[in-house]
């Protein structure tokens, strides 16, 4: 049959694509890509055997190496065209030559496109889509277009192309019509921002802009507002083609109406999250925004409070009245909290008859008793109308506070549930503090103050450090330094209960310098021992923000003369996304010692992937939080791959942090993460442990760190 009849035949069919390359590897690489995205495929190791081929399978496409024994690639698509007279198989050449005169001589033997090596492998499978496309639309013109027309139309899918050459910025009527655009408008690009809202406006331009001078393709999701005014949700795609210099020359992208699905999630999201008789979040919306709040005020040093409430003898209104009557009561309940909370803070109801409030900043515990006082106050003065009746309510009111009390969500809300039932136990309309006792709160506070400024002073602190080993060896290649406080009565003290006493009083200054000082100084010696570990070192918000870090960092590497790059300093998401811009200035300052970055806790904040992209980080290090249930929750699962791909993506490493167990281990190796840090390689270790460990090597670890 010849190459056009098949070809005619079979555009309905699974496209067959032919892979000849010598390589075994990159062959395979790609073959096993293709086949997950549904092609068929079959390989050939040289151009004498892939010419072969292609006239006994007939493929769709041809993926074609240009250096290879017997016969080369140039030699073989000229072979491949004399079968294919009418040039209806996409041929695409690849070859590590990049240079104007090979890509010359490629198109002129009848190559379809050509993609330089080493392949850019996020890009590879819609390359070799859009060629597909390409060659589907040639085979038909006109039944193909109306078959594209319809499916863009369903899928409400548009696309447009730039060229960078001329400027000229080309989007068909109908995607137009798709953005309630006037359909005979000559859009250019400055034209279509000029439909995307303020909101939105400068993440989209930066796309756009880092396309053109940087050949970077992007997918984003934003707003629009057309000529009808009416507000439309987009997801664009857009990938750019290199010219024969190696610039960016052309953007092609496709732009997808979104609406719809975007209200249906967006209402999904909301009813999972929120109370369906109040409206307000519930308890899985607000244990999500409390541990996101502690999170915070571990780096930022401020106070979090959990504030229990419960309606008084709500079950003898419930009982007396009837249900009905009992969620009107609850309604204008809600309703009434509203009134009094501030906007910052999330009001939830938990079950039944209980409410909850989260204060995520207070200035004082005193600040608290106010506004505690001031609820009491208002309910007493506010009557619900219930069945005809004007009924008075009051309430029972417990307080937790972090870190005081307790350091975890769930921790906390307990500690404010028992206060709350404390408070309805000495007979209701009363609030109750976890630890009633305000005066002994002050007075350990400041105690623990002074007692962290002899420490400083007398040498109380002391490193440990947690190992990061290869996920391939399990070899110990690295180490993060932990600062711990050995205090005369309370024993061992972890950072979270002095570090934002630190951050407060202005100790963290000297603190972050006593921690870079001593974990130096160690990695120095385990160098002499001949041990090429690099070191993690934590940078708390106020201490990466002090105006001589920088000049701070460089001192202390002349002083042990250590290697720079064997320095990994880690700053979390939120404290980067405080002031985003300052914080890449400094970010490229403490780059220029030499010392590696890392991004710690990452998807616990707010850093978005417009700013990711500006950070000069080498590192991302994955949040224990995705870690926990990586295997039983898909959703953990999925976001872990995510993270690691779109780190792979940006040429950053990938450490995941809370490994507890072999089921985590092998999923996050299986997905390409480069190190793993956690219990299940080995506690946090003594300077001394650890040197032990690093003589008897890393399969000690379990055993040495877990007694």
């Amino acid at each position: 049959m010849p190459i056009l009849d098949k070809a005619m035949t079979t555009q309905n069919t699974v496209p067959l694509i032919l892979v000849v390359d010598d390589d075994v590897v990159v062959r395979n690489m790609m073959t096993k890509l293709l086949r997950k995205q549904g092609y068929d495929v079959i390989e050939a190791g040289n151009g004498v055997e892939g010419v072969e081929y292609f006239a006994q399978h007939q493929p769709e496409m041809v993926l074609l190496d240009v250096i290879m024994p017997m016969m080369n690639g140039f030699e073989a698509c000229q072979h491949m065209r004399e079968l294919d007279t009418e040039s209806k198989v996409s041929i695409i050449m690849l070859s590590g030559l990049d240079d104007v005169v090979s890509v010359d001589r490629a198109f002129e033997v009848g190559a379809t496109d050509f993609i330089t090596k080493p392949i850019n492998w996020s890009l590879f499978s819609q390359r070799v889509r859009y060629v597909l496309r390409a060659r589907e639309m040639n085979l038909s013109p006109h039944k193909n277009r109306q078959r594209i027309d319809h499916a863009l139309n369903t899928a409400r899918l548009g696309y447009w192309d730039w060229d960078l050459a001329t400027g000229e910025f080309s989007m068909p009527p109908g995607t137009l019509v798709m953005l309630g655009i006037d359909r005979n408008q000559r859009l250019q690009l400055d034209d279509l921002l000029n439909y995307v809202p303020e909101e939105d406006h400068e993440r989209v331009a930066y796309a756009f802009n880092d396309a053109r001078q940087r050949g970077t393709g992007f997918m984003l999701e934003h707003r629009m507002q057309g000529m009808d005014n009416k507000e439309r949700y987009v997801y664009q795609h857009a990938d750019v083609q290199m010219g024969a210099d190696n610039k960016p020359a052309y953007v092609l992208g496709t732009i997808q109406d979104i609406t719809s699905l975007k209200r249906a999630e967006d209402m999904i999201l909301h009813q999972a999250y929120h109370d369906l008789l109040t409206d307000l979040p519930n308890q899985t919306l607000f244990k999500e925004r409390l541990t996101h709040a502690i999170k915070v005020a571990e780096h930022s040093g401020h106070m979090v409070a959990v504030v229990m409430m419960d309606i008084d003898r709500f079950q003898l209104i419930n009982d007396s009245l009837g249900h009905d009557i009992g969620n009107e009561l609850l309604l204008g309940f809600a309703g009434f909290l509203r009134g009094i909370v501030f906007e910052g803070d999330t009001l939830a109801r938990i079950s039944g008859n209980e409410f909850a409030l989260l204060l995520e900043s207070p200035a004082s515990t005193e600040e608290i008793n106010q506004l505690l006082q001031q609820i009491h106050q208002s309910l007493k003065q506010t009557e619900f109308d219930l069945a005809g009746e004007a009924v008075v309510v009051s309430l029972s009111m417990g307080v937790a506070l972090y870190p005081e009390d307790e350091l975890d969500a769930a921790g906390l809300m307990q500690c404010a549930n028992a206060a709350m039932r404390k408070a309805k136990g000495l007979g209701g309309g009363q609030q109750h503090f976890y630890t009633h006792d305000m005066n002994r709160r002050v007075d350990d506070r400041l105690r623990m103050e002074n007692d962290l400024r002899h420490a400083l002073e007398n040498g109380e602190l002391e490193l440990f450090y947690q190992p990061q080993v290869d996920a391939q060896t399990r070899n110990i290649i690295a180490a993060e330094a932990l600062v711990r406080w050995r205090h005369k009565i309370h024993g061992l003290v972890p950072p979270i209960r002095f570090i934002p006493l630190a951050e407060e009083t202005g100790l963290i200054q000297p603190l972050g310098e006593y921690v870079m000082r001593h974990a130096m100084a160690q990695l120095k010696q385990w160098h002499q021992m001949g041990q090429p570990l690099k070191l993690g070192i934590n940078l708390s918000a106020r201490q990466f923000m002090q105006p001589d870090l920088v000049e701070q960092v460089a001192q202390l590497l002349a002083d042990y003369q250590i290697e720079p790059a064997s320095i990994d300093l880690e700053i979390t998401e939120t404290i980067v996304m405080q002031d985003a811009e300052n914080s890449i200035r400094k970010m490229h300052q403490l780059k220029k010692t030499g010392v590696t970055l890392s991004m710690d806790d990452f998807g616990t904040g707010y850093s978005s992937l417009s700013y990711l992209h500006q950070f000069p980080l080498d590192v991302i290090k994955i949040d224990r939080s995705f870690i926990e249930d990586i295997h039983g929750n898909p959703q953990d699962g999925a976001i872990a791959r995510a993270v690691i791909a779109m780190a792979h993506s940006m040429n950053l490493q990938v450490i995941a942090e809370g490994v507890e167990t072999e089921t985590q281990f092998a999923f996050l190796k299986q997905h390409g993460c480069e190190m793993i840090q956690g219990y299940l390689i080995s506690l946090p270790l003594s300077a001394a442990e650890f040197t032990v460990l690093l003589q008897t090597g890393s399969k000690h670890a379990d055993a040495l760190g877990n007694t």
